[in-house]
């Protein structure tokens, strides 16, 4: 009998519940809901704290370069200098290009005169308009960190001294990494020695020549003459010497 009620009390229980399950859900739906929009507000506020992080570290990141530009003397200075050589440049350009016609179409220049038989073995002349009488001689030996260095970069020279009645001679060379400054030493002495030779046939006077060079250019032309001068003490045959040359201009040379 104990058994029977306890299996009848069991049974009540379980009749139950499905209702006890129904009310269960029921009061866990409001909740559920309440809980579902949190995410939302959540994903809203996470993005835009995003976007104020970025913000920040992009003004940080800007504001760093700024201040490692300045630190590099690369800053607001730097940007105005920049300006106003680019100014300055601009301003130039009309010379530039008046020299350039004269360079190109003048035909009191004489371009790319070989003197030997090395790539870039070649010189420019720059002769007066009116020839009545041997002219003195300016030997130019160009600039450009033995590197860039180009014959055409004395046109200017060139043709200011030609009005006054001189002759000038740019000498072209081999630049690095085509030649070491053995081989441009030896072009610009092959370029001496031509003209020492020749410069009577263009009008000029080979008892007056000048020997100048600018930058790169004044290294290698005094280095030129301190290896003649070597070979002559030593008595070595040479194509020309020193002695030709009235004067040596060294201009911000090395």
């Amino acid at each position: 009998m104990e058994n029977q009620g306890d299996t009848a009390h069991l049974l009540a229980r379980v009749s139950t519940l499905p209702s006890i399950l129904y009310n269960y859900h029921r009061r866990r739906k409001p909740s559920s809901k309440t809980k579902s929009t949190p995410p939302i507000i959540y994903n809203q506020g996470s993005f835009s704290r995003e976007i104020g992080h970025a913000a920040a570290e992009t003004y940080l990141i800007t504001r760093l370069s700024f201040k490692l530009l300045s630190c590099l003397g690369l800053g607001y200075r730097w940007i105005t200098r920049f300006l106003g050589l680019a100014l300055y440049a601009m301003l130039l350009m009309p010379g530039f290009i008046q020299v350039a016609f004269y360079y190109f179409f003048s035909p009191l220049v004489r371009r790319s005169v070989v003197y030997g038989d090395q790539p870039r073995n070649r010189l420019d002349l720059y002769l007066p308009a009116k020839i009545d009488s041997p002219k003195p001689v300016v030997v130019f030996v160009t600039g450009g960190a033995w590197i860039i260095g180009y014959k055409a970069w004395g046109s200017l020279l060139g043709k200011q001294l030609s009005e006054h009645d001189i002759i000038v001679a740019c000498i072209d060379y081999r630049n690095f990494p085509q030649g070491t400054i053995g081989d441009m030493v030896e072009d610009v002495s092959q370029g001496i020695s031509f003209v020492c030779s020749s410069i009577a046939d263009y009008g000029g006077d080979p008892n007056r020549i000048y020997l100048t060079g600018q930058s790169a250019g004044a290294h290698i032309s005094s280095c030129v003459l301190v290896k003649q001068a070597i070979k002559e003490s030593r008595g070595e045959t040479v194509s020309w010497s020193t002695s030709q040359i009235k004067a040596f201009f060294g201009l911000s040379g090395a």
